[in-house]
């Protein structure tokens, strides 16, 4: 049962930060394009431009590369944010996910410019008529910091394991690591490709599970980790109401309210 309680719970906070991620994503876009007059329309996971043809080169390159910077910026400080909280709580996992999903998102649309050019990066790199060379070894750079990030999420994922039995074998750690990295992330990314619906760019409804592959690198590293501590919070076994409403207010946010489009 105990076990149950772990995966529903890092499913919500995987639920929950890849929407808010999401949110502040396409907020960079919108605040930027504001600012540039380009008359923003804010969604769940796009923005529409209605001045856009009216728009100078420069100010379509920074609208289109606020999204993935503000990603960054995410990740970062959440990541430090991670780092210097010391309890094992679900507010230090919900960090974890946090932190994790921008980061991803970033070195994502770097890793896949070259080739979805109706992403974020691939539109700069139209834009600019960047050579694709050099899209090529950005992409590559992207790849690398991202696979590089996966192997280095296995002992934080680990360590809020809170019986030593989860985590005492090469198999129990794998078993943990799939319990509470990959069950989360499939459920989790279906969950949010149906909230994504409908389809207004094949790249934003693939995004959500694709993106997660990623996960599968820490899950099976997990069982070369040694001398791993284990988590003294019993938190991320129990119910949580309360973060479970959290989850159900932000439903309601992002499919009555930003789905809709909101000007601004």
């Amino acid at each position: 049962m105990k076990e149950k309680k772990i995966i529903l719970n890092s499913t919500v906070l995987y639920v929950i930060a890849f929407l808010l991620t999401t949110i502040i994503h396409e907020f960079g876009h919108a605040i930027i394009g504001l600012i540039n007059g380009s008359k923003p329309i804010l969604h769940h996971n796009y923005v529409e431009h209605l001045n856009s043809n009216n728009l100078l080169l420069l100010q379509k390159v920074s609208i289109s590369l606020a999204g993935p910077l503000i990603s960054l910026i995410q990740g970062l400080l959440i990541g430090a944010l991670f780092i210097k909280t010391q309890k094992h709580s679900l507010y230090k996992l919900f960090l974890l996910w946090f932190s994790t999903l921008g980061l991803t998102n970033f070195f994502g649309y770097l890793m896949t410019g070259p080739i979805f050019q109706k992403g974020d990066i691939g539109k700069v790199f139209l834009l600019m008529n960047t050579p694709l060379i050099l899209q090529i070894i950005i992409a590559f750079i992207g790849a690398a910091l991202l696979f590089y990030m996966g192997y280095k999420l296995t002992i934080p994922f680990l360590e809020f394991s809170n019986n030593e039995k989860c985590i005492s074998n090469a198999k129990s750690r794998e078993n943990y690591a799939f319990k509470i990295i990959i069950i989360p992330w499939v459920i989790g990314a279906t969950i949010v490709t149906i909230l994504y619906l409908p389809v207004i760019a094949i790249v934003s409804i693939i995004y959500p599970l694709i993106s997660g592959m990623i996960f599968i690198f820490p899950w099976k590293n997990a069982k070369r980790i040694t001398n791993l501590k284990i988590s003294k919070d019993n938190e991320i076994g129990k119910y949580s109401f309360g973060l479970y409403l959290i989850l159900i207010i932000l439903l309601v946010v992002f499919k009555l309210y930003l789905a809709p489009g909101i000007m601004l």
